[in-house]
């Protein structure tokens, strides 16, 4: 779990994990990796608690970033949720208002952290940020992730309500509609043919799609299905170390 994982403090270790967890998916033909979450902890009750490693933005982004090193050696890794998700019950409604000092410094730096590490995925959030729903949000996907950050994988919904308008979410910079094909299907050629979106958009979503398989098709290693539960993997899980090296 990655909360207890975080109170290790130990990122060579969680690099390690990450290794494993690579590794065992691969081995069980598996290309992804959608686990990197690094939300801010806000309050015990939020749904993905567990899944995080606490409540501070350093700390979150070394243990992120190391759990994105060990994994890549393997497979693609997507990291998630970007951004401000910190609440359960009202996630698909909740606006999150935040100035640019308070998301550059607390709730996008450890996000920044692992887009340098080379993440390959970037899932976006429920719920909405400044007025836009983070699946659909021009200033958190292309004007800070592509842009500014230099971001060069792919952006994808959280799944089934991660997206609300097909062209709003294509001109901001979302990739990929996850999981079912829904509003993309039913909507994307048209807009192209009305000139509503320019067929560079679409073009660039799969480029950057492509690029990333391409970037992992091929790994050399013991991808036989005797790595998935083998002892070195049990050992791992249950190491502990008295000079954790986080931080």
């Amino acid at each position: 779990m990655s909360m207890a994982r975080g109170a290790a403090w130990d990122a060579e270790l969680e690099e390690r994990v990450g290794d494993a967890i690579g590794r065992e998916l691969r081995a069980c033909g598996g290309n992804l990796f959608g686990g990197v979450c690094i939300n801010l902890l806000r309050h015990p009750a939020w749904g993905r608690a567990q899944e995080t490693y606490g409540e501070d933005s350093f700390h979150i982004g070394v243990m992120g970033a190391a759990l994105t090193r060990g994994v890549q050696r393997h497979v693609m890794a997507c990291v998630k949720h970007y951004a401000c998700n910190s609440m359960e019950n009202a996630r698909f409604s909740v606006d999150v208002k935040a100035d640019a000092r308070a998301l550059h410094e607390v709730y996008l730096a450890h996000f920044k952290r692992v887009v340098d590490a080379g993440v390959a995925a970037v899932m976006t959030a429920y719920n909405s940020l400044n007025g836009e729903w983070c699946g659909q949000n021009t200033a958190l996907i292309r004007d800070i992730l592509k842009r500014e950050w230099g971001f060069e994988g792919f952006v994808l919904t959280d799944f089934i309500f991660g997206m609300r308008d097909a062209k709003t979410a294509i001109l901001a910079g979302q990739d990929l509609e996850m999981p079912f094909r829904s509003l993309y299907a039913r909507e994307l050629e048209r807009l192209v043919e009305t000139g509503a979106v320019p067929l560079e958009m679409v073009d660039d979503a799969a480029r950057r799609i492509l690029r990333q398989e391409f970037r992992f098709a091929r790994r050399d290693g013991d991808y036989s299905r005797e790595v998935v539960g083998c002892e070195a993997h049990r050992k791992l899980a249950l190491e502990r170390r008295a000079n954790p090296s986080c931080c």
